[in-house]
C-alpha cells in the first residue's frame, strides 16, 4: 500500500459499489470514501458502508467515510428519453405536472420557486456546464430556453443559472433524514452542499449535536458566488473546505476557476483547514484507461498549491476504469509529491497556546528531521500539528477508531491504533511499538507528544532509533510543562 502525504477520496457509485473494487481502489491508495446522496436509496448506502468498513477491518487501515448532503441543488425531472439538442434549438422548461409528450422539446423541472425566478437573458447551464441555454422568454406555462451549445439533456441533470443566487434552503426536510441516517451509521464527515454562510454550518453541527454525532466534521462545499464572497467566515466555521471545481465552473467564467480554486485553498491553508479539491481531475477516465497530460499537469498544480485530499468523482461513480484511476493518481502523487514543498500555516499573533505547541513540536521535528509520533483521544493536538505541514511524517496514534478515520482526511497523517486511554500510558505504548519495530518510520529520530495537559507532565519524548548502528534510545532529556 501506498504511503504518501497528499490523500485520495473516491466516490462510490454504480461503478465501484462491489466489495472487491473498494477493496482495490483502498489498496491502490484511497483513503477516503464518498457517497452521493443525489444518487442512490438508503439500502444502497448502507450497503456501500458495509463495503467500506470490512475492507477497512481486513486491510487493517483507517478509512474516513464522507456523506454529501444534495442540498438546495436544481434537477431537472424524470425524461422518457434523452432530450437531443442542437445550438439555436428553443426548449420548453415547464413546471412537471405540465409536461407532456409531443413534438416539442419539453425539459420538466419540479422545483417551480426557480421557474418563477427566472428572467428574459439568464444563463442556464445543465450537465457540469457542457449544455447552455439562454432564457428567450418567461410565462405562466414555462419558459423557452436557447440552446447556445450542442448537448443531450437526460434525467436528474443538475441545473444553474449562472451568477445568481437562488434563495431555497440549505437543509430541506428530506436531507434532515439523510443526516439522521449519516449519524446513525457514524459517518465521518458530511460535506455540506450550497454553503452561503456560517449559519448554515451552525445549523448542521446543531443537528449533529442534537443526534449525539458531535464527532461529525463538516465540510463546506464552497459552489456558489455567495459562498465566495463569504469565504473567510466559511472557513473558520467548518472543519474543512471543498473546492467544487463543478459548480464554480457553472457559475463563474471557466477562466476564472483556477484562480478561485488558488484563493480557495490559500485561505484555508492559512487558517489551518483540510482542503479538498474535486471535480474532473482525471475526467478522461471515465471512459480510458489512461489520463491525458493535461490533467496529469492539473494534479500537479493542485499539489503545488497544497491541497490535502484530491477527490474523484464521476471517475469511480461512473466510470469504467474505477481502479486504474486510483492507481494513476497515486502514481502522480508519488512521482511529484516528494520535489513540491507545499505552502504552510504561518503562526499567528493571536493563536492560543496549544497551537503554539503544535507548532513548536513541529518546527522541533523539521529541525531533527524526526518524525512525530503524538497519541490523541479526539485528534485536535494531530489536526494542530499537521496544520502547519512538517516535512517529516506524522503518525497518530488513538484508542479511538472515530478519531483515526477522521484524521484519515489530513494530509501527511498516518494511522495507527492503540489500546491505552490515558495519555501517560497511551505515550508508553507508542513508544514501545516504536522500539520493538511494530511502527515503523524512515526517519533516524522520532518526536512523541501528546499535547498539552493542566498537570505537570512530559510533554515531548525524543526516540533516537540509531538506524545506522541497530541502536535504538530514549534521549535523555524531555520537555515539561506546569
Amino acid at each position: 500500500m501506498t504511503r504518501t502525504k497528499t490523500k485520495i477520496a473516491v466516490t462510490v457509485g454504480a461503478a465501484s459499489r462491489r466489495p472487491e473494487l473498494i477493496r482495490e481502489m483502498a489498496l491502490a491508495g484511497a483513503r477516503c470514501f464518498r457517497i452521493n446522496y443525489s444518487h442512490g436509496s438508503v439500502e444502497e448506502w448502507r450497503e456501500t458502508v458495509k463495503m467500506v468498513r470490512e475492507a477497512e477491518a481486513e486491510l487493517g487501515i483507517h478509512l474516513a467515510l464522507i456523506g454529501d448532503l444534495p442540498g438546495p441543488s436544481v434537477r431537472v425531472g424524470i425524461l422518457e428519453e434523452p432530450i437531443d439538442v442542437k445550438a439555436g434549438d428553443v426548449v420548453k422548461l415547464v413546471p412537471l405536472e405540465k409536461a407532456r409528450g409531443g413534438a416539442e422539446k419539453v425539459i420538466p423541472l419540479p422545483n417551480e420557486a426557480v421557474l418563477k425566478a427566472l428572467r428574459q437573458g439568464h444563463v442556464i447551464l445543465m450537465d457540469d456546464g457542457l449544455a447552455a441555454f439562454r432564457v428567450e422568454s418567461v410565462s405562466s406555462s414555462g419558459a423557452a430556453l436557447k440552446a447556445l451549445t450542442d448537448a443531450k439533456i437526460s434525467s436528474r441533470k443538475s441545473m444553474v443559472v449562472r451568477g445568481r443566487d437562488l434563495n431555497l434552503p440549505t437543509i430541506s426536510s428530506k436531507e434532515v433524514e439523510i443526516v439522521k441516517f449519516a449519524a446513525g451509521e457514524k459517518f465521518d464527515y458530511i460535506g455540506l452542499s450550497y454553503v452561503r454562510g456560517e449559519r448554515d454550518i451552525a445549523m448542521l453541527r446543531g443537528m449533529l449535536l442534537s443526534l449525539g454525532a458531535e464527532q461529525t466534521s463538516i465540510i463546506a462545499k464552497i459552489e456558489v458566488p455567495v459562498a465566495v464572497r463569504n469565504l473567510k467566515e466559511i472557513v473558520d466555521a467548518a472543519d474543512a473546505i471543498l473546492v467544487a471545481r463543478g459548480d464554480l465552473g457553472m457559475h463563474f467564467p471557466l477562466e476564472e476557476v483556477p484562480n478561485l480554486q488558488s484563493m480557495i485553498v490559500k485561505e484555508s491553508v492559512e487558517k489551518g483547514k483540510p482542503v479538498i479539491v474535486a471535480t474532473q481531475l482525471l475526467g478522461s477516465m471515465i471512459e480510458n484507461p489512461v489520463p491525458t497530460r493535461s490533467e496529469v499537469v492539473d494534479v500537479v498544480a493542485a499539489m503545488s498549491e497544497g491541497v490535502d485530499v484530491l477527490m474523484l468523482t464521476n471517475e469511480t461513480a461512473i466510470g469504467r476504469h474505477p481502479v486504474e484511476a486510483v492507481r494513476w493518481l497515486s502514481k502522480i502523487i508519488e512521482r511529484y509529491e516528494p520535489g513540491i514543498t507545499p505552502p504552510k500555516k504561518r503562526l499567528e499573533p493571536e493563536d492560543d497556546i496549544r497551537t503554539r505547541f503544535a507548532y513548536g513540536v513541529a518546527l522541533l521535528a523539521e529541525s531533527l528531521n524526526a518524525a512525530i509520533l503524538v497519541y490523541t483521544v479526539s485528534g485536535r493536538t494531530a489536526q494542530r500539528i499537521a496544520s502547519f505541514r512538517p516535512s517529516t511524517n506524522v503518525i497518530a496514534a488513538s484508542p479511538n477508531k472515530g478519531t483515526l478515520r477522521m484524521l484519515a482526511l489530513l494530509r501527511g497523517v498516518e494511522t495507527i491504533e492503540v489500546s491505552s486511554t490515558s495519555y501517560e500510558e497511551g505515550l508508553n505504548e507508542v513508544a514501545k511499538k516504536l522500539m520493538s519495530g511494530e511502527i515503523r518510520v524512515k526517519e533516524p529520530t522520532v518526536v512523541l507528544t501528546y499535547g498539552m495537559r493542566e498537570e505537570l507532565i512530559h510533554l515531548v519524548k525524543i526516540i533516537h532509533l540509531g538506524l545506522e548502528s541497530g541502536e535504538r534510545r530514549i534521549a535523555e532529556g524531555s520537555a515539561q510543562t506546569a
